[in-house]
């Protein structure tokens, strides 16, 4: 797939008259918000590698924020929307598909319960019996189940398209994005920014955005603390004995740190096994022998014409998770004037990208967003301490 060069370190040259703003961070984030500002101000955003070569790259592309946003409608059905209206940019496509949440027996009656009172909130769920629900997809195996909870209003999207397509749009609206450029520090005059430093030399703006993933927490530390630790995910890719079909829904299974969705071509992604990270520039980008023994194990459990299926890749990224799985998206008052932060996403960073980047729009000062920001305000947490216990969102509970 060919997309349009984006400026390298050598092309990208201080403007003279600086910017009006800067973005820290080429991921999906970052690219989502500097096409957002690119609109009416001058843009900078500045990536230490190639664009979506991070955790971006290495996403699953799931798009499930209507079950992740039960308690916040008005944030999934910004999300939800974007996606749909976005849908045939460039090369950049969204596929809806409903998700299964496998119900095992000792989790039907909670699961029943959260069905009738989403519903009758005006969510689109519905709990299926596993006789309903294989008849509707014969390629499950729910005999272990009691049934599944049906989830309207999720998909999935490549993720690399998607971020480099935004990029390719906010250069469309004027920004430059200038990749192999590591920002190696915040400059500030008087309490508030004054732009960047990188290896390229120094750039001015009175508005810095950083959307650098778990890096955010470590190059901020001396101006404000944030609550973001890394934490480390995987993926792999299954071929099974006949292709999926093109229905064939996304899903999880609850406590067993398993999602999946189908590929485009028949296959199965299949992701999870989440843990905190200590040592997250040394973490391996492949994934686990454990966790390809756990999904050989668990996916024919559930899915006929899988107890053949052939391994095709796999991989391993690191994110930044926040204590509550939320990500933070503030202008912090103890922060120097003109910071912004964007950061701890917690897996849902590609769905949550367009959320984010109209978030931003309003703490700059520009038009409102259509949902509330204090789900993602930093002084929701009373400890600022990234040293907290690390909930895994995989874990389906």
């Amino acid at each position: 797939m060919e997309h349009a060069d984006l400026t390298s370190r050598d092309e990208v040259r201080p403007a003279e008259d600086g910017y009006d703003a800067i973005i820290v961070g080429g991921g999906v984030v970052g690219c989502a918000v500097a096409r957002e500002l690119a609109a009416d101000r001058d843009v900078l955003l500045v990536e230490r590698g190639q664009i979506a070569a991070g955790a971006t790259a290495l996403a699953a592309g799931e798009i499930t924020m209507s079950p992740s946003y039960t308690d916040e409608s008005a944030v999934a059905d910004h999300a939800n929307e974007f996606f749909r209206e976005y849908d045939g940019t460039g090369e950049f496509s969204f596929t809806e598909r409903p998700s299964f949440e496998l119900v095992p027996p000792d989790r039907e009656g909670e699961a029943r319960r959260r069905v009738e009172r989403l519903s009758d909130e005006g969510v689109r769920v519905a709990f299926l019996n596993a006789d309903e629900a294989e008849r509707r997809h014969p390629r499950f195996d729910l005999s272990a189940f009691a049934g599944a909870v049906r989830h309207e209003e999720t998909g999935f999207v490549d993720p690399y398209t998607f971020a480099v397509t935004l990029a390719e749009d906010a250069e469309a609206r004027g920004a430059t994005v200038a990749t192999d450029t590591e920002v190696t520090g915040l400059r500030t005059a008087g309490g508030r920014v004054a732009g960047v430093e990188t290896e390229a030399g120094d750039f001015d703006a009175p508005l810095v955005v950083v959307a650098a993933g778990w890096r955010t927490e470590r190059f901020l530390r001396e101006h404000v603390r944030l609550p973001v630790r890394p934490y480390r995910t995987q993926c792999v890719v299954l071929d099974p004995e006949a292709a999926l079909g093109a229905e064939f829904p996304m899903g999880w299974v609850p406590g067993e740190h398993v999602y999946f969705r189908p590929e485009r071509n028949g296959d199965l992604l299949v992701g999870g096994w989440s843990f905190a990270e200590d040592d997250p520039e040394a973490a391996s980008e492949r994934e686990d022998e454990a966790f390809r023994d756990h999904v050989a194990d668990l996916v024919p459990s559930f899915l006929r014409e899988f107890d053949r299926a052939r391994f095709v890749n796999g991989w391993a990224g690191v994110d930044g998770a926040t204590p509550d799985t939320r990500p933070i998206v503030d202008a912090p008052d103890d922060a120097p004037e003109g910071l912004v932060v964007a950061t701890g996403f917690h897996g849902r960073g590609v769905m949550t990208a367009p959320v984010a980047a109209s978030a931003v729009r309003e703490l700059v000062g520009g038009a409102a967003a259509p949902f509330p920001l204090t789900p993602f305000a930093l002084d929701r947490f009373e400890s600022r301490s990234p040293d907290f216990e690390f909930f895994s969102i995989s874990a389906g509970d």
